[in-house]
């Protein structure tokens, strides 16, 4: 291949190395490396390095756990449930993960951007097939040998998998247990897009029955925008959730949920009230509760298949307001073994009482919710490493850093001088 190193007209050095690191160690004619140096200006609220913080303290890490904890002998394939963006950003820090232990991806998910020709349908006459930033990312992951090749991203949109016969719905039962799946939604749970039926809420409780034949601990990542006026359906669910444990009297729950939001047990009710209606930190820390309280209602209600449910880490930051409007979630659910019940238990199997027990760990975890935007503020470390890890996953997708740098510096909400 013929050695290849450019200097731009602002002077940045664009080394093979940067291209190799993405492409893969194929062997690429010039004209494959021109087209790969060409630069995207356009930036959107994931290229900055907040979602870093999410992308490498959050999904990596607790994927690598979840890599380190399987029994020996186990598939070399992370099956993985995505809604990436063209750059497949996501897909490529999990990758870098499971590259260690020898695992490959086998991704399946959605963006509805890119149209069933292979070309976004948002901008169709923008790049021809083989140009597109989704198409080249993808080959790159396949020629460096990074995902399977079952692995694919549909035009489809995330609630089509509520409507049992639509294609999308269709795909996703030919389809195993996923052992990760990340919903980073840009908007909130109640949210119906225009011309469907269903809203992301729905889809995740499609996700949910689809993951009753897991057998083996998996990952749920949950994004989401939140906002008291946004509630709708989901938080309808949530409030229901909590409001049925706290009926249970001497289960510790109500006392947990009280610290967490740093309220007086004895006005627990009229606290919750005043925490549902009024955005703040409070609001944020309820909301993670509810969540969490939601599934582990699902769970814990399966008579012959239940499993436990852990929020593992919770982070919220600012992209709608002036504070904190986005969270992060991770949760954890561990599969218990399968129930068999003898014929003489007919239909009125007793389920273990665990529920209220293991949401106090849900609330004692949401009380330390992660301000990641003053993390990112006031820790030079963390904000360092989060503007490195962003440049170098940008680099590679072919962005002009330059521009990104300035994108950074005027940013509307959390501006941020690279120099």
């Amino acid at each position: 291949m013929t050695s290849y190193k450019k200097i731009s007209a602002t002077g940045e050095e664009t080394l093979e190395d940067d291209i190799l690191a993405v492409y893969g160690s194929q062997d690429l004619d010039d004209d494959d490396l021109t087209k790969l140096t060409q630069r995207h200006r356009e930036f959107s609220p994931w290229h900055h390095p907040v979602k870093q913080i999410v992308r490498d303290q959050q999904w990596a890490e607790l994927t690598k756990k979840l890599l380190n904890e399987r029994p020996v002998g186990s598939p070399q394939v992370l099956r993985y449930f995505t809604l990436p963006g063209e750059d497949l950003l996501d897909i490529k820090v999990l990758a870098e993960i499971c590259a260690k232990p020898g695992v490959r991806i086998e991704y399946f998910g959605f963006n509805s951007s890119i149209s069933k020709d292979n070309k976004t349908s948002t901008e169709p006459e923008k790049h021809s097939t083989d140009e597109a930033p989704w198409v080249t990312a993808e080959s790159a992951l396949r020629q460096a040998g990074r995902v399977t090749p079952d692995a694919i991203i549909l035009s489809d949109r995330l609630e089509d998998i509520a409507l049992e016969h639509s294609h999308a719905a269709t795909l996703l039962r030919q389809r195993a247990s996923f052992d990760v799946i990340n919903i980073d939604a840009c908007d909130h749970l109640a949210y119906i897009p225009k011309g469907r039926e269903r809203n992301t809420f729905d889809a995740l409780q499609a996700l949910l029955h689809h993951q009753m034949t897991a057998r083996n601990p998996w990952l749920l990542f949950l994004t989401t925008r939140v906002d008291p006026n946004l509630l709708g359906q989901p938080g309808e669910k949530f409030q229901k959730a909590i409001a049925e444990n706290l009926l249970i009297t001497d289960s510790g729950f109500g006392a947990a949920l009280a610290a967490c939001l740093g309220a007086e047990e004895t006005r627990l009710a009229t606290e919750l009230n005043a925490a549902w209606n009024t955005h703040n930190i409070r609001f944020l820390k309820l909301y993670s509760v509810g969540l969490g309280k939601f599934l582990l209602q699902f769970f814990c209600g399966q008579p012959n298949l239940p499993a436990n449910v852990e929020l593992a880490s919770a982070y919220a930051y600012r992209v709608h307001k002036d504070e904190p409007d986005m969270l992060a979630l991770a949760f954890r659910i561990i599969p218990a073994q399968q129930r068999i019940y003898p014929p003489s238990t007919g239909g009125a199997a007793a389920i273990p009482p665990l529920e209220p027990a293991r949401a106090i760990l849900v609330a004692r975890r949401a009380a330390k919710l992660w301000d990641i935007d003053n993390a990112l503020d006031q820790e030079a470390d963390i904000r360092a490493e989060a503007i490195d890890g962003t440049r170098k996953l940008l680099q590679s997708a072919h962005y002009d850093i330059n521009a990104w740098k300035d994108w950074l510096a005027n940013h509307e909400k959390r501006p941020i001088n690279t120099v």
